[in-house]
């Protein structure tokens, strides 16, 4: 019997293979890992989306004199969509100018994991009560 020897290999080794699929599997996790990291950040866009849209409507609210322009503490949306946000509000009338006051509207959300997304806003808005209307 003779032995034949081949000028180049015509298979890989163990090692090879293990270190490559080390490789492999340290991708993976990092790929995950990211996946992960944008789900996070695209529930935490969403929140901050929601509280800035409420915000908003919170402050229309005030303009059209629905809500009144005072001060209050946390309470919670009525509605069942966002039983999960709270808001609160500041007004405050601006010196020498009757009528014109500055509100700000905070809402946020309580994650269960502890973290809290809020978003607020800020407006002059003239008292509805002296502002009238085109019916007037």
């Amino acid at each position: 019997m003779t032995l034949r020897t081949s000028p180049g290999r015509s298979a890989l080794t163990l090692l090879e293979v293990v270190v490559a699929m080390a490789i492999f599997l340290i991708s993976v996790i990092a790929i995950l890992q990211l996946v992960l990291m944008g789900g996070e950040r695209a529930m935490d866009v969403r929140l901050q989306t929601r509280t800035s849209m409420r915000c908003q409507s919170k402050i229309a609210e005030v303009t059209i004199g629905a809500q009144a322009l005072s001060d209050t503490g946390y309470a919670n949306f009525e509605a069942d969509a966002d039983k999960d946000l709270q808001w609160r509000m500041e007004a405050k009338q601006v010196p020498d100018v009757a009528g014109l006051w500055v509100v700000n509207v905070w809402v946020k959300a309580d994650l269960p994991t502890g973290k809290t997304v809020e978003s607020s806003v800020s407006q002059m808005v003239v008292d509805p009560m002296i502002r009238g209307t085109t019916f007037d």
